[in-house]
């Protein structure tokens, strides 16, 4: 009972972040998502993952009870996919809207969008590997040879949330590549849909590592689970304008429908998981591909509606912050180091409770995310400063 009145708590807080400044918009605005208020949402969903996290930490402490309420925050553990698919969406949508408004995009593409996200992954993935060998001193044990070299160049993760910034590279490539060549934003979407679905069978096909916490590229649901929402945000973009109208006059029936079977699918989907529709192939299931299939087409229409259900918000709603700009900017650096204070801070919570467990966590993942926002922005010669307003 505790740890649910903490839930609602902790998600007031959240609102009240995103909701501080908030303004209705005007009903003559045609446009209303852009780029920087999807990196301000980011930002807030960036620290929607960090409480995910924790839920995934205190699991690997207690297996046997992950949907048990004796977890602290079990009901984010479900609602991950759908801050990742808000991301995969906005890059999605942010390639496409610039690539058909700035003829000179593609130019400079590998340093404006690949590169921003290299630099970051090279240094907390140097980050994790050294915490890894230290750990292995200190306990007797080692790694083979293949994976320190190949966790030295990031094919072997030693911390497997920092899959994101893989697979938002190999799509940022592949987008390079198909739309350096096409003429129209329609063909280059097909071709990116096909690339996405690719992707999204090679992850169906390579299982699990034998580890939870690391293994080799493609390994873990998370790979395939949510990437389908990237080619749905191009769309957006392209058909930008004809869409926003149906946002806009059917807003009132568009909001009802959609928070109807937010609720329903939310249900469906705790009832897949707690069946296992992830680590099939440990589960000794006859119909493995089945059931993950099964879970894909439910999960992929979740993170629909609640595309849906974000947009026609938005669409009256205008969000924004000095709060929501902060954490926008470092909010990839966040995802990618929170794990490794969620569980490294474990002992805070033994010694000192939950509040501050929580407390260290979140301040220890912004202050790190923001040290490795400023060297990267050193590396790649960017003079955007940190609060200085502006998104990039």
């Amino acid at each position: 009972m505790e740890f649910t009145i903490l839930f609602y708590i902790s998600l007031a807080i959240l609102l009240l972040i995103l909701l501080v400044n908030a303004s209705r918009r005007s009903l003559s605005e045609e446009v209303f998502f852009d780029r920087v208020l999807s990196k301000e949402f980011q930002g807030f969903l960036a620290v929607f993952i960090i409480l995910h996290q924790t839920v995934i930490v205190f699991e690997s402490y207690h297996p046997s009870s992950l949907f048990s309420d004796n977890v602290p925050f079990v009901n984010y553990y479900f609602y991950g996919i759908l801050a990742v698919s808000f991301f995969f969406f906005s890059s999605g949508f942010g390639l496409v809207k610039r690539w058909m408004t700035d003829n000179t995009y593609i130019k400079g593409f590998m340093r404006r969008r690949i590169f921003t996200v290299l630099v970051p992954f090279f240094i907390c993935n140097y980050i994790y590997l050294t915490d890894a060998l230290l750990y292995n001193i200190k306990h007797g044990l080692h790694f083979r040879f293949r994976e320190v070299i190949c966790s030295f160049f990031g094919v072997f993760l030693i911390n497997n949330q920092m899959w994101f910034a893989v697979e938002i590279m190999i799509l940022y490539l592949i987008f390079r590549i198909v739309f350096a060549r096409v003429k129209k934003p329609s063909h280059g979407i097909l071709i990116m849909t096909v690339a996405v679905i690719i992707l999204v069978i090679i992850g169906l096909l390579s299982g699990h590592s034998e580890s939870p916490i690391m293994s080799y590229w493609f390994k873990g649901e998370w790979w395939y689970n949510t990437i389908l929402m990237f080619p749905l945000g191009m769309v957006y973009a392209y058909k930008e304008e004809r869409l926003n109208r149906i946002f806009r006059r059917a807003f009132v029936s568009l909001l009802i429908a959609s928070s109807i079977l937010f609720v329903l699918l939310d249900y469906i989907h705790r009832i897949l998981i707690r069946k296992s529709i992830y680590w099939t192939e440990s589960e000794g299931s006859s119909h493995q591909l089945l059931d993950k299939l099964l879970g894909l087409g439910v999960e992929t229409v979740f993170e629909v509606v609640f595309l849906i259900l974000v947009l026609t918000i938005m669409s009256r709603v205008k969000f924004g912050n000095p709060v929501l700009k902060f954490l926008g900017k470092i909010s990839l650096e966040m995802i990618m180091l929170n794990y490794l204070f969620c569980s490294k801070l474990f002992f805070v919570y033994t010694k000192y409770g939950l509040y501050a467990y929580l407390a260290a966590v979140v301040a220890g993942t912004v202050v790190s995310a923001s040290i490795v926002y400023f060297i990267k922005n050193i590396v790649l010669e960017r003079r955007n400063k940190l609060f200085d307003g502006k998104v990039n």
